[in-house]
């Protein structure tokens, strides 16, 4: 099944696209910089976290869109890890909201919301990660149990136009420049 391969392939390099994120933002929390004048260094994070929600939702989230709709329905197995994982995703960007909040806090002068951005993003990086190894693993898993090939054929072929998209909308941000 060379679609599945070749679907999989995609989406765990963009597993290990956002696992270069979340490293960045971790690395940031963990610089000298950091811990000497978080107010200043408040709009880093901002930015990264921004980087990694944008690649979440413009570039992973929308090659996924058909893999889960075909999944779901085909066995209590598989609905039970789709709610399991849509929890997942939920929480993490209620913990990204609030952690981009308590950055702004900070960034406004307020740096005692530091360890709140710190507790924030240190939870949402060990959600993420588990969250990414279980899409890796078990969703992995589930779809090449329960997809056929013609339906691996429509995966990859929603995923070429979600690429598609992805880069003409690229190519427009780049000409409002």
């Amino acid at each position: 099944m060379l679609s599945a391969e070749c679907a999989w392939t995609v989406l765990r390099t963009e597993h290990a696209r956002m696992r270069e994120l979340l490293d960045l933002v971790s690395g940031q929390l963990n610089t000298a910089d950091w811990a000497a004048n978080p107010v200043a260094e408040a709009p880093r994070l901002i930015e990264l976290i921004g980087r990694l929600r944008a690649f979440d939702e413009a570039t992973h989230r929308p090659k996924g869109v058909v893999l889960l709709e075909l999944l779901r329905g085909r066995s209590a197995q598989a609905d039970q890890l789709l709610e399991e994982l849509e929890e997942e995703n939920r929480h993490c960007e209620q913990l990204l909201t609030r952690a981009r909040s308590a950055l702004q806090r900070v960034g406004a002068g307020h740096a005692g919301a530091a360890q709140v951005v710190e507790s924030l993003l240190t939870e949402h990086r060990a959600l993420m990660l588990v969250h990414l190894e279980r899409e890796d693993t078990l969703l992995h898993s589930q779809t090449a149990q329960l997809l056929t090939p013609e339906e691996w054929a429509a995966v990859v072929s929603s995923m070429s136009a979600a690429i598609g998209t992805a880069a003409i909308s690229k190519a427009k941000q780049r000409a409002l420049r």
